[in-house]
């Protein structure tokens, strides 16, 4: 696919106000799209402080908007807000996140499910919402913030890998579903990231660290933006989680990466 002019368009952003959507949104901005820019309300400040610097910085038009998108209202509320500020949605990005570290059985079951509404049902409804306009123009696209948890088990977050393999898959569908109409979906599945979520969900101590590390925020927004463009249906970041997670990790029995996973993924 040919890359997508993003001057003048308008890209839909969750979860902007930090981390890797943050970074998402200084890319898209840096590239001359117009924002709207969505995260909770209790970071409203550090959002529209952003959004700010953006439409400063790069001449871009943002605007912003404080929303729970664990709610079922959530979603449709941003999609409404975004087509009254800008017109229909041309470039979705779905991009919040949350996670829940420690023993299946023992994360309270309401904030588990909080997950499945946040990292999977709220990016369903805004693809859902956003995809008709797309379809009828014959253009725009989606990225999807997956995971590298999403190609494999991963204990200790059990439900977090869960919701990720579900977007993964429902990207892969959709994607098929809307590729004769020019529009393209693209799932970017990092490893362990330097961001909020992770650094206060998953201890030091956890074992992958010392063999993954944790990549930056730019770095992935980077690759998520070049993906993207390049019509890539799934993008696994940097040549080392790549061999892992798509050359190595398919080959093995399911029995033995749970396992595995059992003892890398916990904590030292």
């Amino acid at each position: 696919m040919r890359p997508i002019p993003l001057k003048q368009k308008n890209v839909l952003i969750t979860g902007a106000s930090s981390g890797i959507g943050k970074e998402l949104a200084g890319c898209f901005a840096a590239e001359g799209a117009n924002l709207f820019m969505g995260a909770l309300p209790t970071e409203k400040e550090a959002l529209d402080a952003w959004a700010g610097e953006l439409a400063a910085r790069h001449g871009v038009e943002t605007h912003t908007l404080a929303v729970d998108l664990s709610v079922p209202k959530g979603p449709v509320a941003m999609h409404e807000a975004a087509v009254s500020a800008f017109g229909p949605v041309e470039v979705l990005v779905n991009n919040a996140g949350l996670l829940a570290y420690g023993e299946f059985a023992k994360i309270p079951l309401a904030r588990q499910r909080l997950m499945v509404d946040v990292n999977f049902s709220a990016y369903l409804s805004l693809m859902h919402l956003c995809l008709p306009d797309m379809i009828a123009a014959r253009a725009g696209g989606v990225l999807n913030l997956v995971s590298a948890s999403a190609l494999q088990p991963t204990p200790f977050h059990a439900v977090y890998g869960a919701t990720k393999a579900g977007m993964l898959a429902l990207s892969l569908a959709v994607a098929a579903e809307v590729r004769r109409a020019g529009v393209r979906v693209t799932a970017l599945c990092p490893s362990y990231v330097d961001t909020p979520l992770v650094r206060n969900e998953i201890p030091d101590s956890m074992h992958w660290f010392k063999i993954s590390g944790l990549a930056t925020p730019a770095y992935i927004a980077a690759e998520g933006l070049a993906a993207f463009q390049k019509g890539r249906l799934v993008h696994v970041p940097g040549l080392k989680n790549r061999i892992i997670h798509q050359v190595l990790n398919p080959l093995m029995p399911k029995s033995l990466t749970g396992r595995l996973g059992a003892r890398i993924l916990g904590p030292r």
